[in-house]
């Protein structure tokens, strides 16, 4: 993932932490979906119920981070810069390219995490394939590398990894602790 979207993504999470800073980009985004004109500093701090300087700052900080835009003399949201942010990250998150090779599983994955389990006696293979394309290793490794790989797009990694074992992308050992890769012509050549 490229360090700048991310670094972008960070900085932008950062300006919003701040109490003050939120409640001026939802009083403003508010305005601005409701038609209503842009505000002044002095009108947004009587908004939002703090000092003209708290208010100034703030505004000064959003509208750095391209949160708010000037109109004239007056702030409103800007809140494409988080879209467009969080489209930078989903375009650098690893199953993003994966998904061009697995376009019916795309509405089961929003911003690279599985967001429903599609119906695996239909999508059950295609998942697994790519699945195992994300977490491609060699040799061997351990069930908590395993669940470190799927937990980049799902919480419930236990379920993704049985669905990989049963769909013969991943042997796991006798002992249920070691796993190896199936051989990736085996799995990955009908995907194609």
């Amino acid at each position: 993932m490229s360090t700048h979207a991310r670094t972008r993504a960070a900085e932008l999470l950062a300006s919003m932490a701040h109490p003050v800073r939120i409640a001026i980009l939802a009083q403003l985004s508010r305005r601005a979906e409701e038609g209503q004109r842009p505000l002044g500093v002095s009108e947004i701090a009587a908004a939002v119920d703090v000092p003209v300087r708290e208010a100034a700052e703030a505004v000064s900080r959003l509208y750095a981070m391209g949160l708010v835009e000037r109109v004239g003399q007056a702030y409103t949201a800007r809140l494409s810069a988080l879209r467009d942010a969080a489209t930078a990250l989903d375009e650098e998150h690893p199953v993003t390219a994966l998904l061009d090779r697995a376009p019916r599983l795309r509405g089961v994955f929003t911003h690279g995490r599985m967001v429903t389990l599609p119906d695996l006696t239909v999508h059950g293979t295609e998942l697994a394939r790519l699945l195992g394309r994300l977490i491609a290793f060699d040799g061997a490794v351990d069930e908590p590398e395993i669940n470190r790989r799927l937990a980049v797009v799902s919480d419930d990694v236990a379920h993704l990894r049985r669905l990989l074992v049963e769909e013969g992308v991943l042997y796991r050992d006798r002992a249920g602790t070691t796993y190896r890769m199936a051989p990736r012509e085996q799995w990955d050549a009908a995907a194609a």
